[in-house]
This record gives structure tokens, C-alpha cells and sequence, in this order.
């Protein structure tokens, strides 16, 4: 028994070592989950104003923006990456957390995936 606490070392625990069960990298998670709520909200204000995108489509428009295509697109580019950033965060995150190694090294790669569907869209919407 060490004196910090019941058979905890007080030394990290090594690379590729085995996690306690019950542990998981809540800080992380919880991190995730906040900028995904903020992405939530950013995905709002993004739709708004891509609803006014269409305002300047005539009938002999041919702008990808006035096409049905290119409005589901410029739509659903934030929603498709935010999920997907989301999803890729949690998932290489904990998948390394569980080798022994750090999940926030993952973060900045959600960011990067959401900031492509954001620029997608806006690309779309100048078009």
C-alpha cells in the first residue's frame, strides 16, 4: 500500500499499461461534448444565413447555391461535420487512452474536419 492512496503508485502509469477499469478520460469527454454543443449552436446561425443564400436565384441562375443538390449540400455540410468530428474525436480519443496515451492530441483534428464542412458550405453559398 503506497501512501497515496489504496495500491495507486506515485508514478504515472507506464505507456501501453492497462487502465483500472471504471476510468475514463471524463475531462476529455466532457471537452468534446461542450464543443460539440458550441458546434450545435454554430451550426444554427450557419443554416440562418445560408437560408438567405438563395435569395438572388432567378430562373436562369445556374449558381450550384440554386440547385436543389447544392442547397442539400450547403445545408447539411456543418451538421454532416460536426458528426463526424464528433465521432472522430470520442473514437481515436479513447482508442488511445486506452493504449496508455493522451486523447487530447485528437481535438485539433475535429476542429479541422468541422472548419472544412464550414468552409464547404460557405464556399457553396458564394458560388
Amino acid at each position: 500500500m503506497s501512501p497515496y492512496g489504496q495500491g495507486t503508485p506515485p508514478y504515472p502509469t507506464p505507456v501501453g499499461a492497462p487502465r483500472p477499469r471504471g476510468a475514463w478520460p471524463t475531462a476529455y469527454l466532457a471537452t468534446v461534448a461542450g464543443l460539440g454543443s458550441a458546434g450545435f449552436l454554430l451550426d444554427g446561425l450557419v443554416l440562418y444565413v445560408s437560408i438567405f443564400a438563395t435569395d438572388s436565384c432567378g430562373t436562369a441562375d445556374p449558381a450550384p447555391v440554386c440547385t436543389g443538390p447544392g442547397m442539400l449540400a450547403m445545408w447539411a455540410l456543418p451538421w454532416i461535420g460536426l458528426g463526424l468530428a464528433t465521432v472522430v474525436c470520442v473514437l481515436l480519443g479513447v482508442a488511445a487512452w486506452r493504449r496508455g496515451r493522451t486523447p487530447w492530441v485528437w481535438l485539433p483534428l475535429g476542429a479541422l474536419l468541422y472548419a472544412a464542412s464550414l468552409v464547404g458550405a460557405w464556399l457553396i453559398m458564394l458560388a
